[in-house]
């Protein structure tokens, strides 16, 4: 059975995961920079909309939120990369820092 929260928050990360799906493919470093700068925007609003979870908000522990966390890496729509889980987990641990003694 899939929990919710966890589809939530994949549906919400999957389209940067997606654009870092090409960063992949990039080869210099100003490429690289260059594509950092056109999908910041992107990046905050992700950020954003993770941090703006209602159950963070309201009683969820570290352990709940931890629990969410592996739920989300475990999800079959990041299962083929280790790169997808990697962002994600990057995503989840720069939006809810110091969120309910979170330390990611």
């Amino acid at each position: 059975m899939s929990n919710p929260l966890v589809e939530e928050i994949v549906a919400r990360v999957l389209p940067l995961i997606h654009v870092e799906r090409e960063a992949e493919q990039i080869e210099t470093q100003e490429a690289y920079e260059a594509f950092r700068v056109r999908h910041a925007e992107l990046n905050r609003q992700v950020i954003s909309q993770l941090r703006a979870c209602g159950w963070m908000r309201d009683n969820a522990t570290a352990e709940d939120m931890r629990e969410i966390y592996y739920a989300v890496l475990r999800h079959p729509d990041l299962g083929g990369s280790a790169s997808d889980r990697a962002v994600a987990g990057s995503l989840l641990n720069e939006a809810w820092k110091g969120v309910h003694e979170w330390v990611g």
